[in-house]
């Protein structure tokens, strides 16, 4: 069978945007109240605790994204370099991501729309919004690109007008003391406030798509991390200055009532929609990463053939976009607490920092070429640093959150096994079949070889 390969149609700018909309979601414009609450005006040191993972987390994309520009780099360099089940459980954890996360942020896009139609159906709207992205994503990724721009730029340029305008604002009785419940409070907030950060890997899925990956890789990481990390920052030490953090933590649209404290009455509507622009970026970026990923497992045969193809209209994995599509609207049934529900899903996320981070050791031994000729390289010093600091890190946030979320945490351990029992049987067939994993993924890491060096020389001639 012809390997299909996705033809490279992002630049530098637009995948910044992607990822941008990606990982700044509809979070920021709810979890501030509700972290508030928890650990009162220091809530901007627990998303500064939260960069920390963050920070490692780029740069194990940057590496992975440099060296292996192929569809789901996670999936391929996790399952090269460790074990395929490994690689295999990313791509499960990706789909129960979009089983749950899809549908809470299409239920938070719903949420905002209230604004302006409080009597239609909220499940109405939370599927109209999925099936809208979907019909997009369909048309191809350009469309997709072109309408997250717009999105982006829109909800960013509000962000930064609250909280560059509240800085002149602030009430600096407010932020005193500065954590009232104590710093345990602000450590425990950390976890669910890191969920605002996951996403930089989802880069990952999408590097087959990247123009010259190995320059742009690493400026994608770099430039959304440091966009990602003032807006953050700035948002969440601005907002407990404007409302006290009790009152907040009782408040559903924290930025919107902060904005009415010094912009005028309009401008609270224009955080709403800000908001379900955020929304929709998000479940954007869920459609284009899950559908690549589902894609690239097909390809190794591990997901069914049918999803081994592309639309012949925009050389893209239609079938597999479908298929995210349909999931998240399944998954609309299923509601929950936002807060639990990031602290469930930052789980998921720092498992594979934990698995990552022992990949990264092993990577100079088990892809010596790709490592020794990556224009992006860290030194072996920092893959180990990195590796520590993503098992540490990662070891301590899960142990914190089973802490306070022990029923969905197993629960979420429950699903994951059960991708471990798919991919157990579907080996077993392929094996009879005489296919080998093996040499399926040696095809994903000679292309990563062969669009690296056409890369390089592209550079080289330019």
């Amino acid at each position: 069978m012809t390997t299909v390969r996705l033809e490279r149609k992002v630049g530098l700018a637009g995948a910044v945007f992607l990822m941008v909309g990606n990982v700044v979601g509809a979070s920021i414009f709810i979890l501030p109240g509700t972290l508030a609450g928890i650990a009162g005006p220091a809530i901007f040191i627990a998303y500064l605790i939260a960069i920390i993972p963050a920070f490692f987390n780029t740069l194990v994309a940057a590496q992975v994204g440099s060296i292996l520009p192929v569809s789901a780099a996670d999936y391929v360099f996790t399952s090269t370099v460790l074990h395929p089940l490994l690689g295999f459980l990313k791509v499960w954890a990706a789909m129960l991501g979009a089983l749950v996360g899809g549908p809470i942020l299409a239920y938070g896009f719903a949420d905002y729309f209230a604004f302006f139609a409080p009597d239609v159906n909220r499940v109405t709207i939370a599927c109209l919004i999925v099936i809208s992205i979907m019909i997009i994503n369909l048309m191809g990724i350009r469309s997709s690109v072109k309408i997250q721009m717009v999105m982006v730029s829109l909800f960013v340029s509000a962000l930064l007008i609250l909280a560059i305008g509240g800085l002149f604002y602030i009430d600096g009785e407010l932020l005193t003391p500065i954590a009232p419940l104590g710093w345990g409070a602000v450590l425990a907030a950390a976890v669910p406030a890191y969920y605002s950060y996951t996403g930089f890997t989802m880069l990952l899925s999408i590097t087959e798509e990247i123009k010259n990956p190995v320059r742009n890789v690493p400026l994608i990481t770099l430039y959304t991390f440091l966009i990602v990390a003032f807006i953050y920052t700035s948002v969440t030490f601005v907002v407990p200055g404007l409302i006290h953090w009790q009152e907040l933590g009782l408040i559903v649209a924290p930025l919107s009532a902060a904005a009415a404290v010094f912009l005028p009455e309009w401008y609270s509507t224009a955080i709403t929609v800000a908001a379900l622009f955020a929304a929709g970026t998000s479940i954007n970026m869920i459609i284009i990463t899950v559908s690549r990923s589902f894609f690239a497992v097909a390809r190794n045969r591990i997901w069914p053939q049918i999803f081994n193809r592309v639309s012949r209209h925009t050389g893209e994995p239609d079938t597999t976009i479908l298929l995210v599509g349909v999931i998240i609207l399944i998954g609309i049934g299923l509601q929950g607490n936002i807060a639990q529900y990031a602290s469930v899903s930052v789980i998921g996320w720092m498992l594979y920092g934990i698995i990552w981070g022992v990949a990264l050791v092993r990577l100079p031994k088990m892809l010596p070429d790709h490592y020794n000729n990556a224009q992006f390289k860290l030194s072996k010093s920092w893959l180990w640093v990195t590796a520590a600091a993503n098992i540490l890190i990662g070891i301590l946030f899960i142990f914190i959150a089973v802490r306070d979320n022990t029923g969905p945490a197993m629960g979420y351990f429950f699903l994951l096994s059960l991708g471990a029992v798919y991919y157990y049987f579907r080996q077993k067939i392929l094996a009879k079949e005489g296919v080998s994993l093996e040499a399926l993924l040696k095809n994903e890491t000679d292309e990563a070889t062969r669009a690296t060096r056409e890369a390089v020389t592209k550079d080289m001639k330019t």
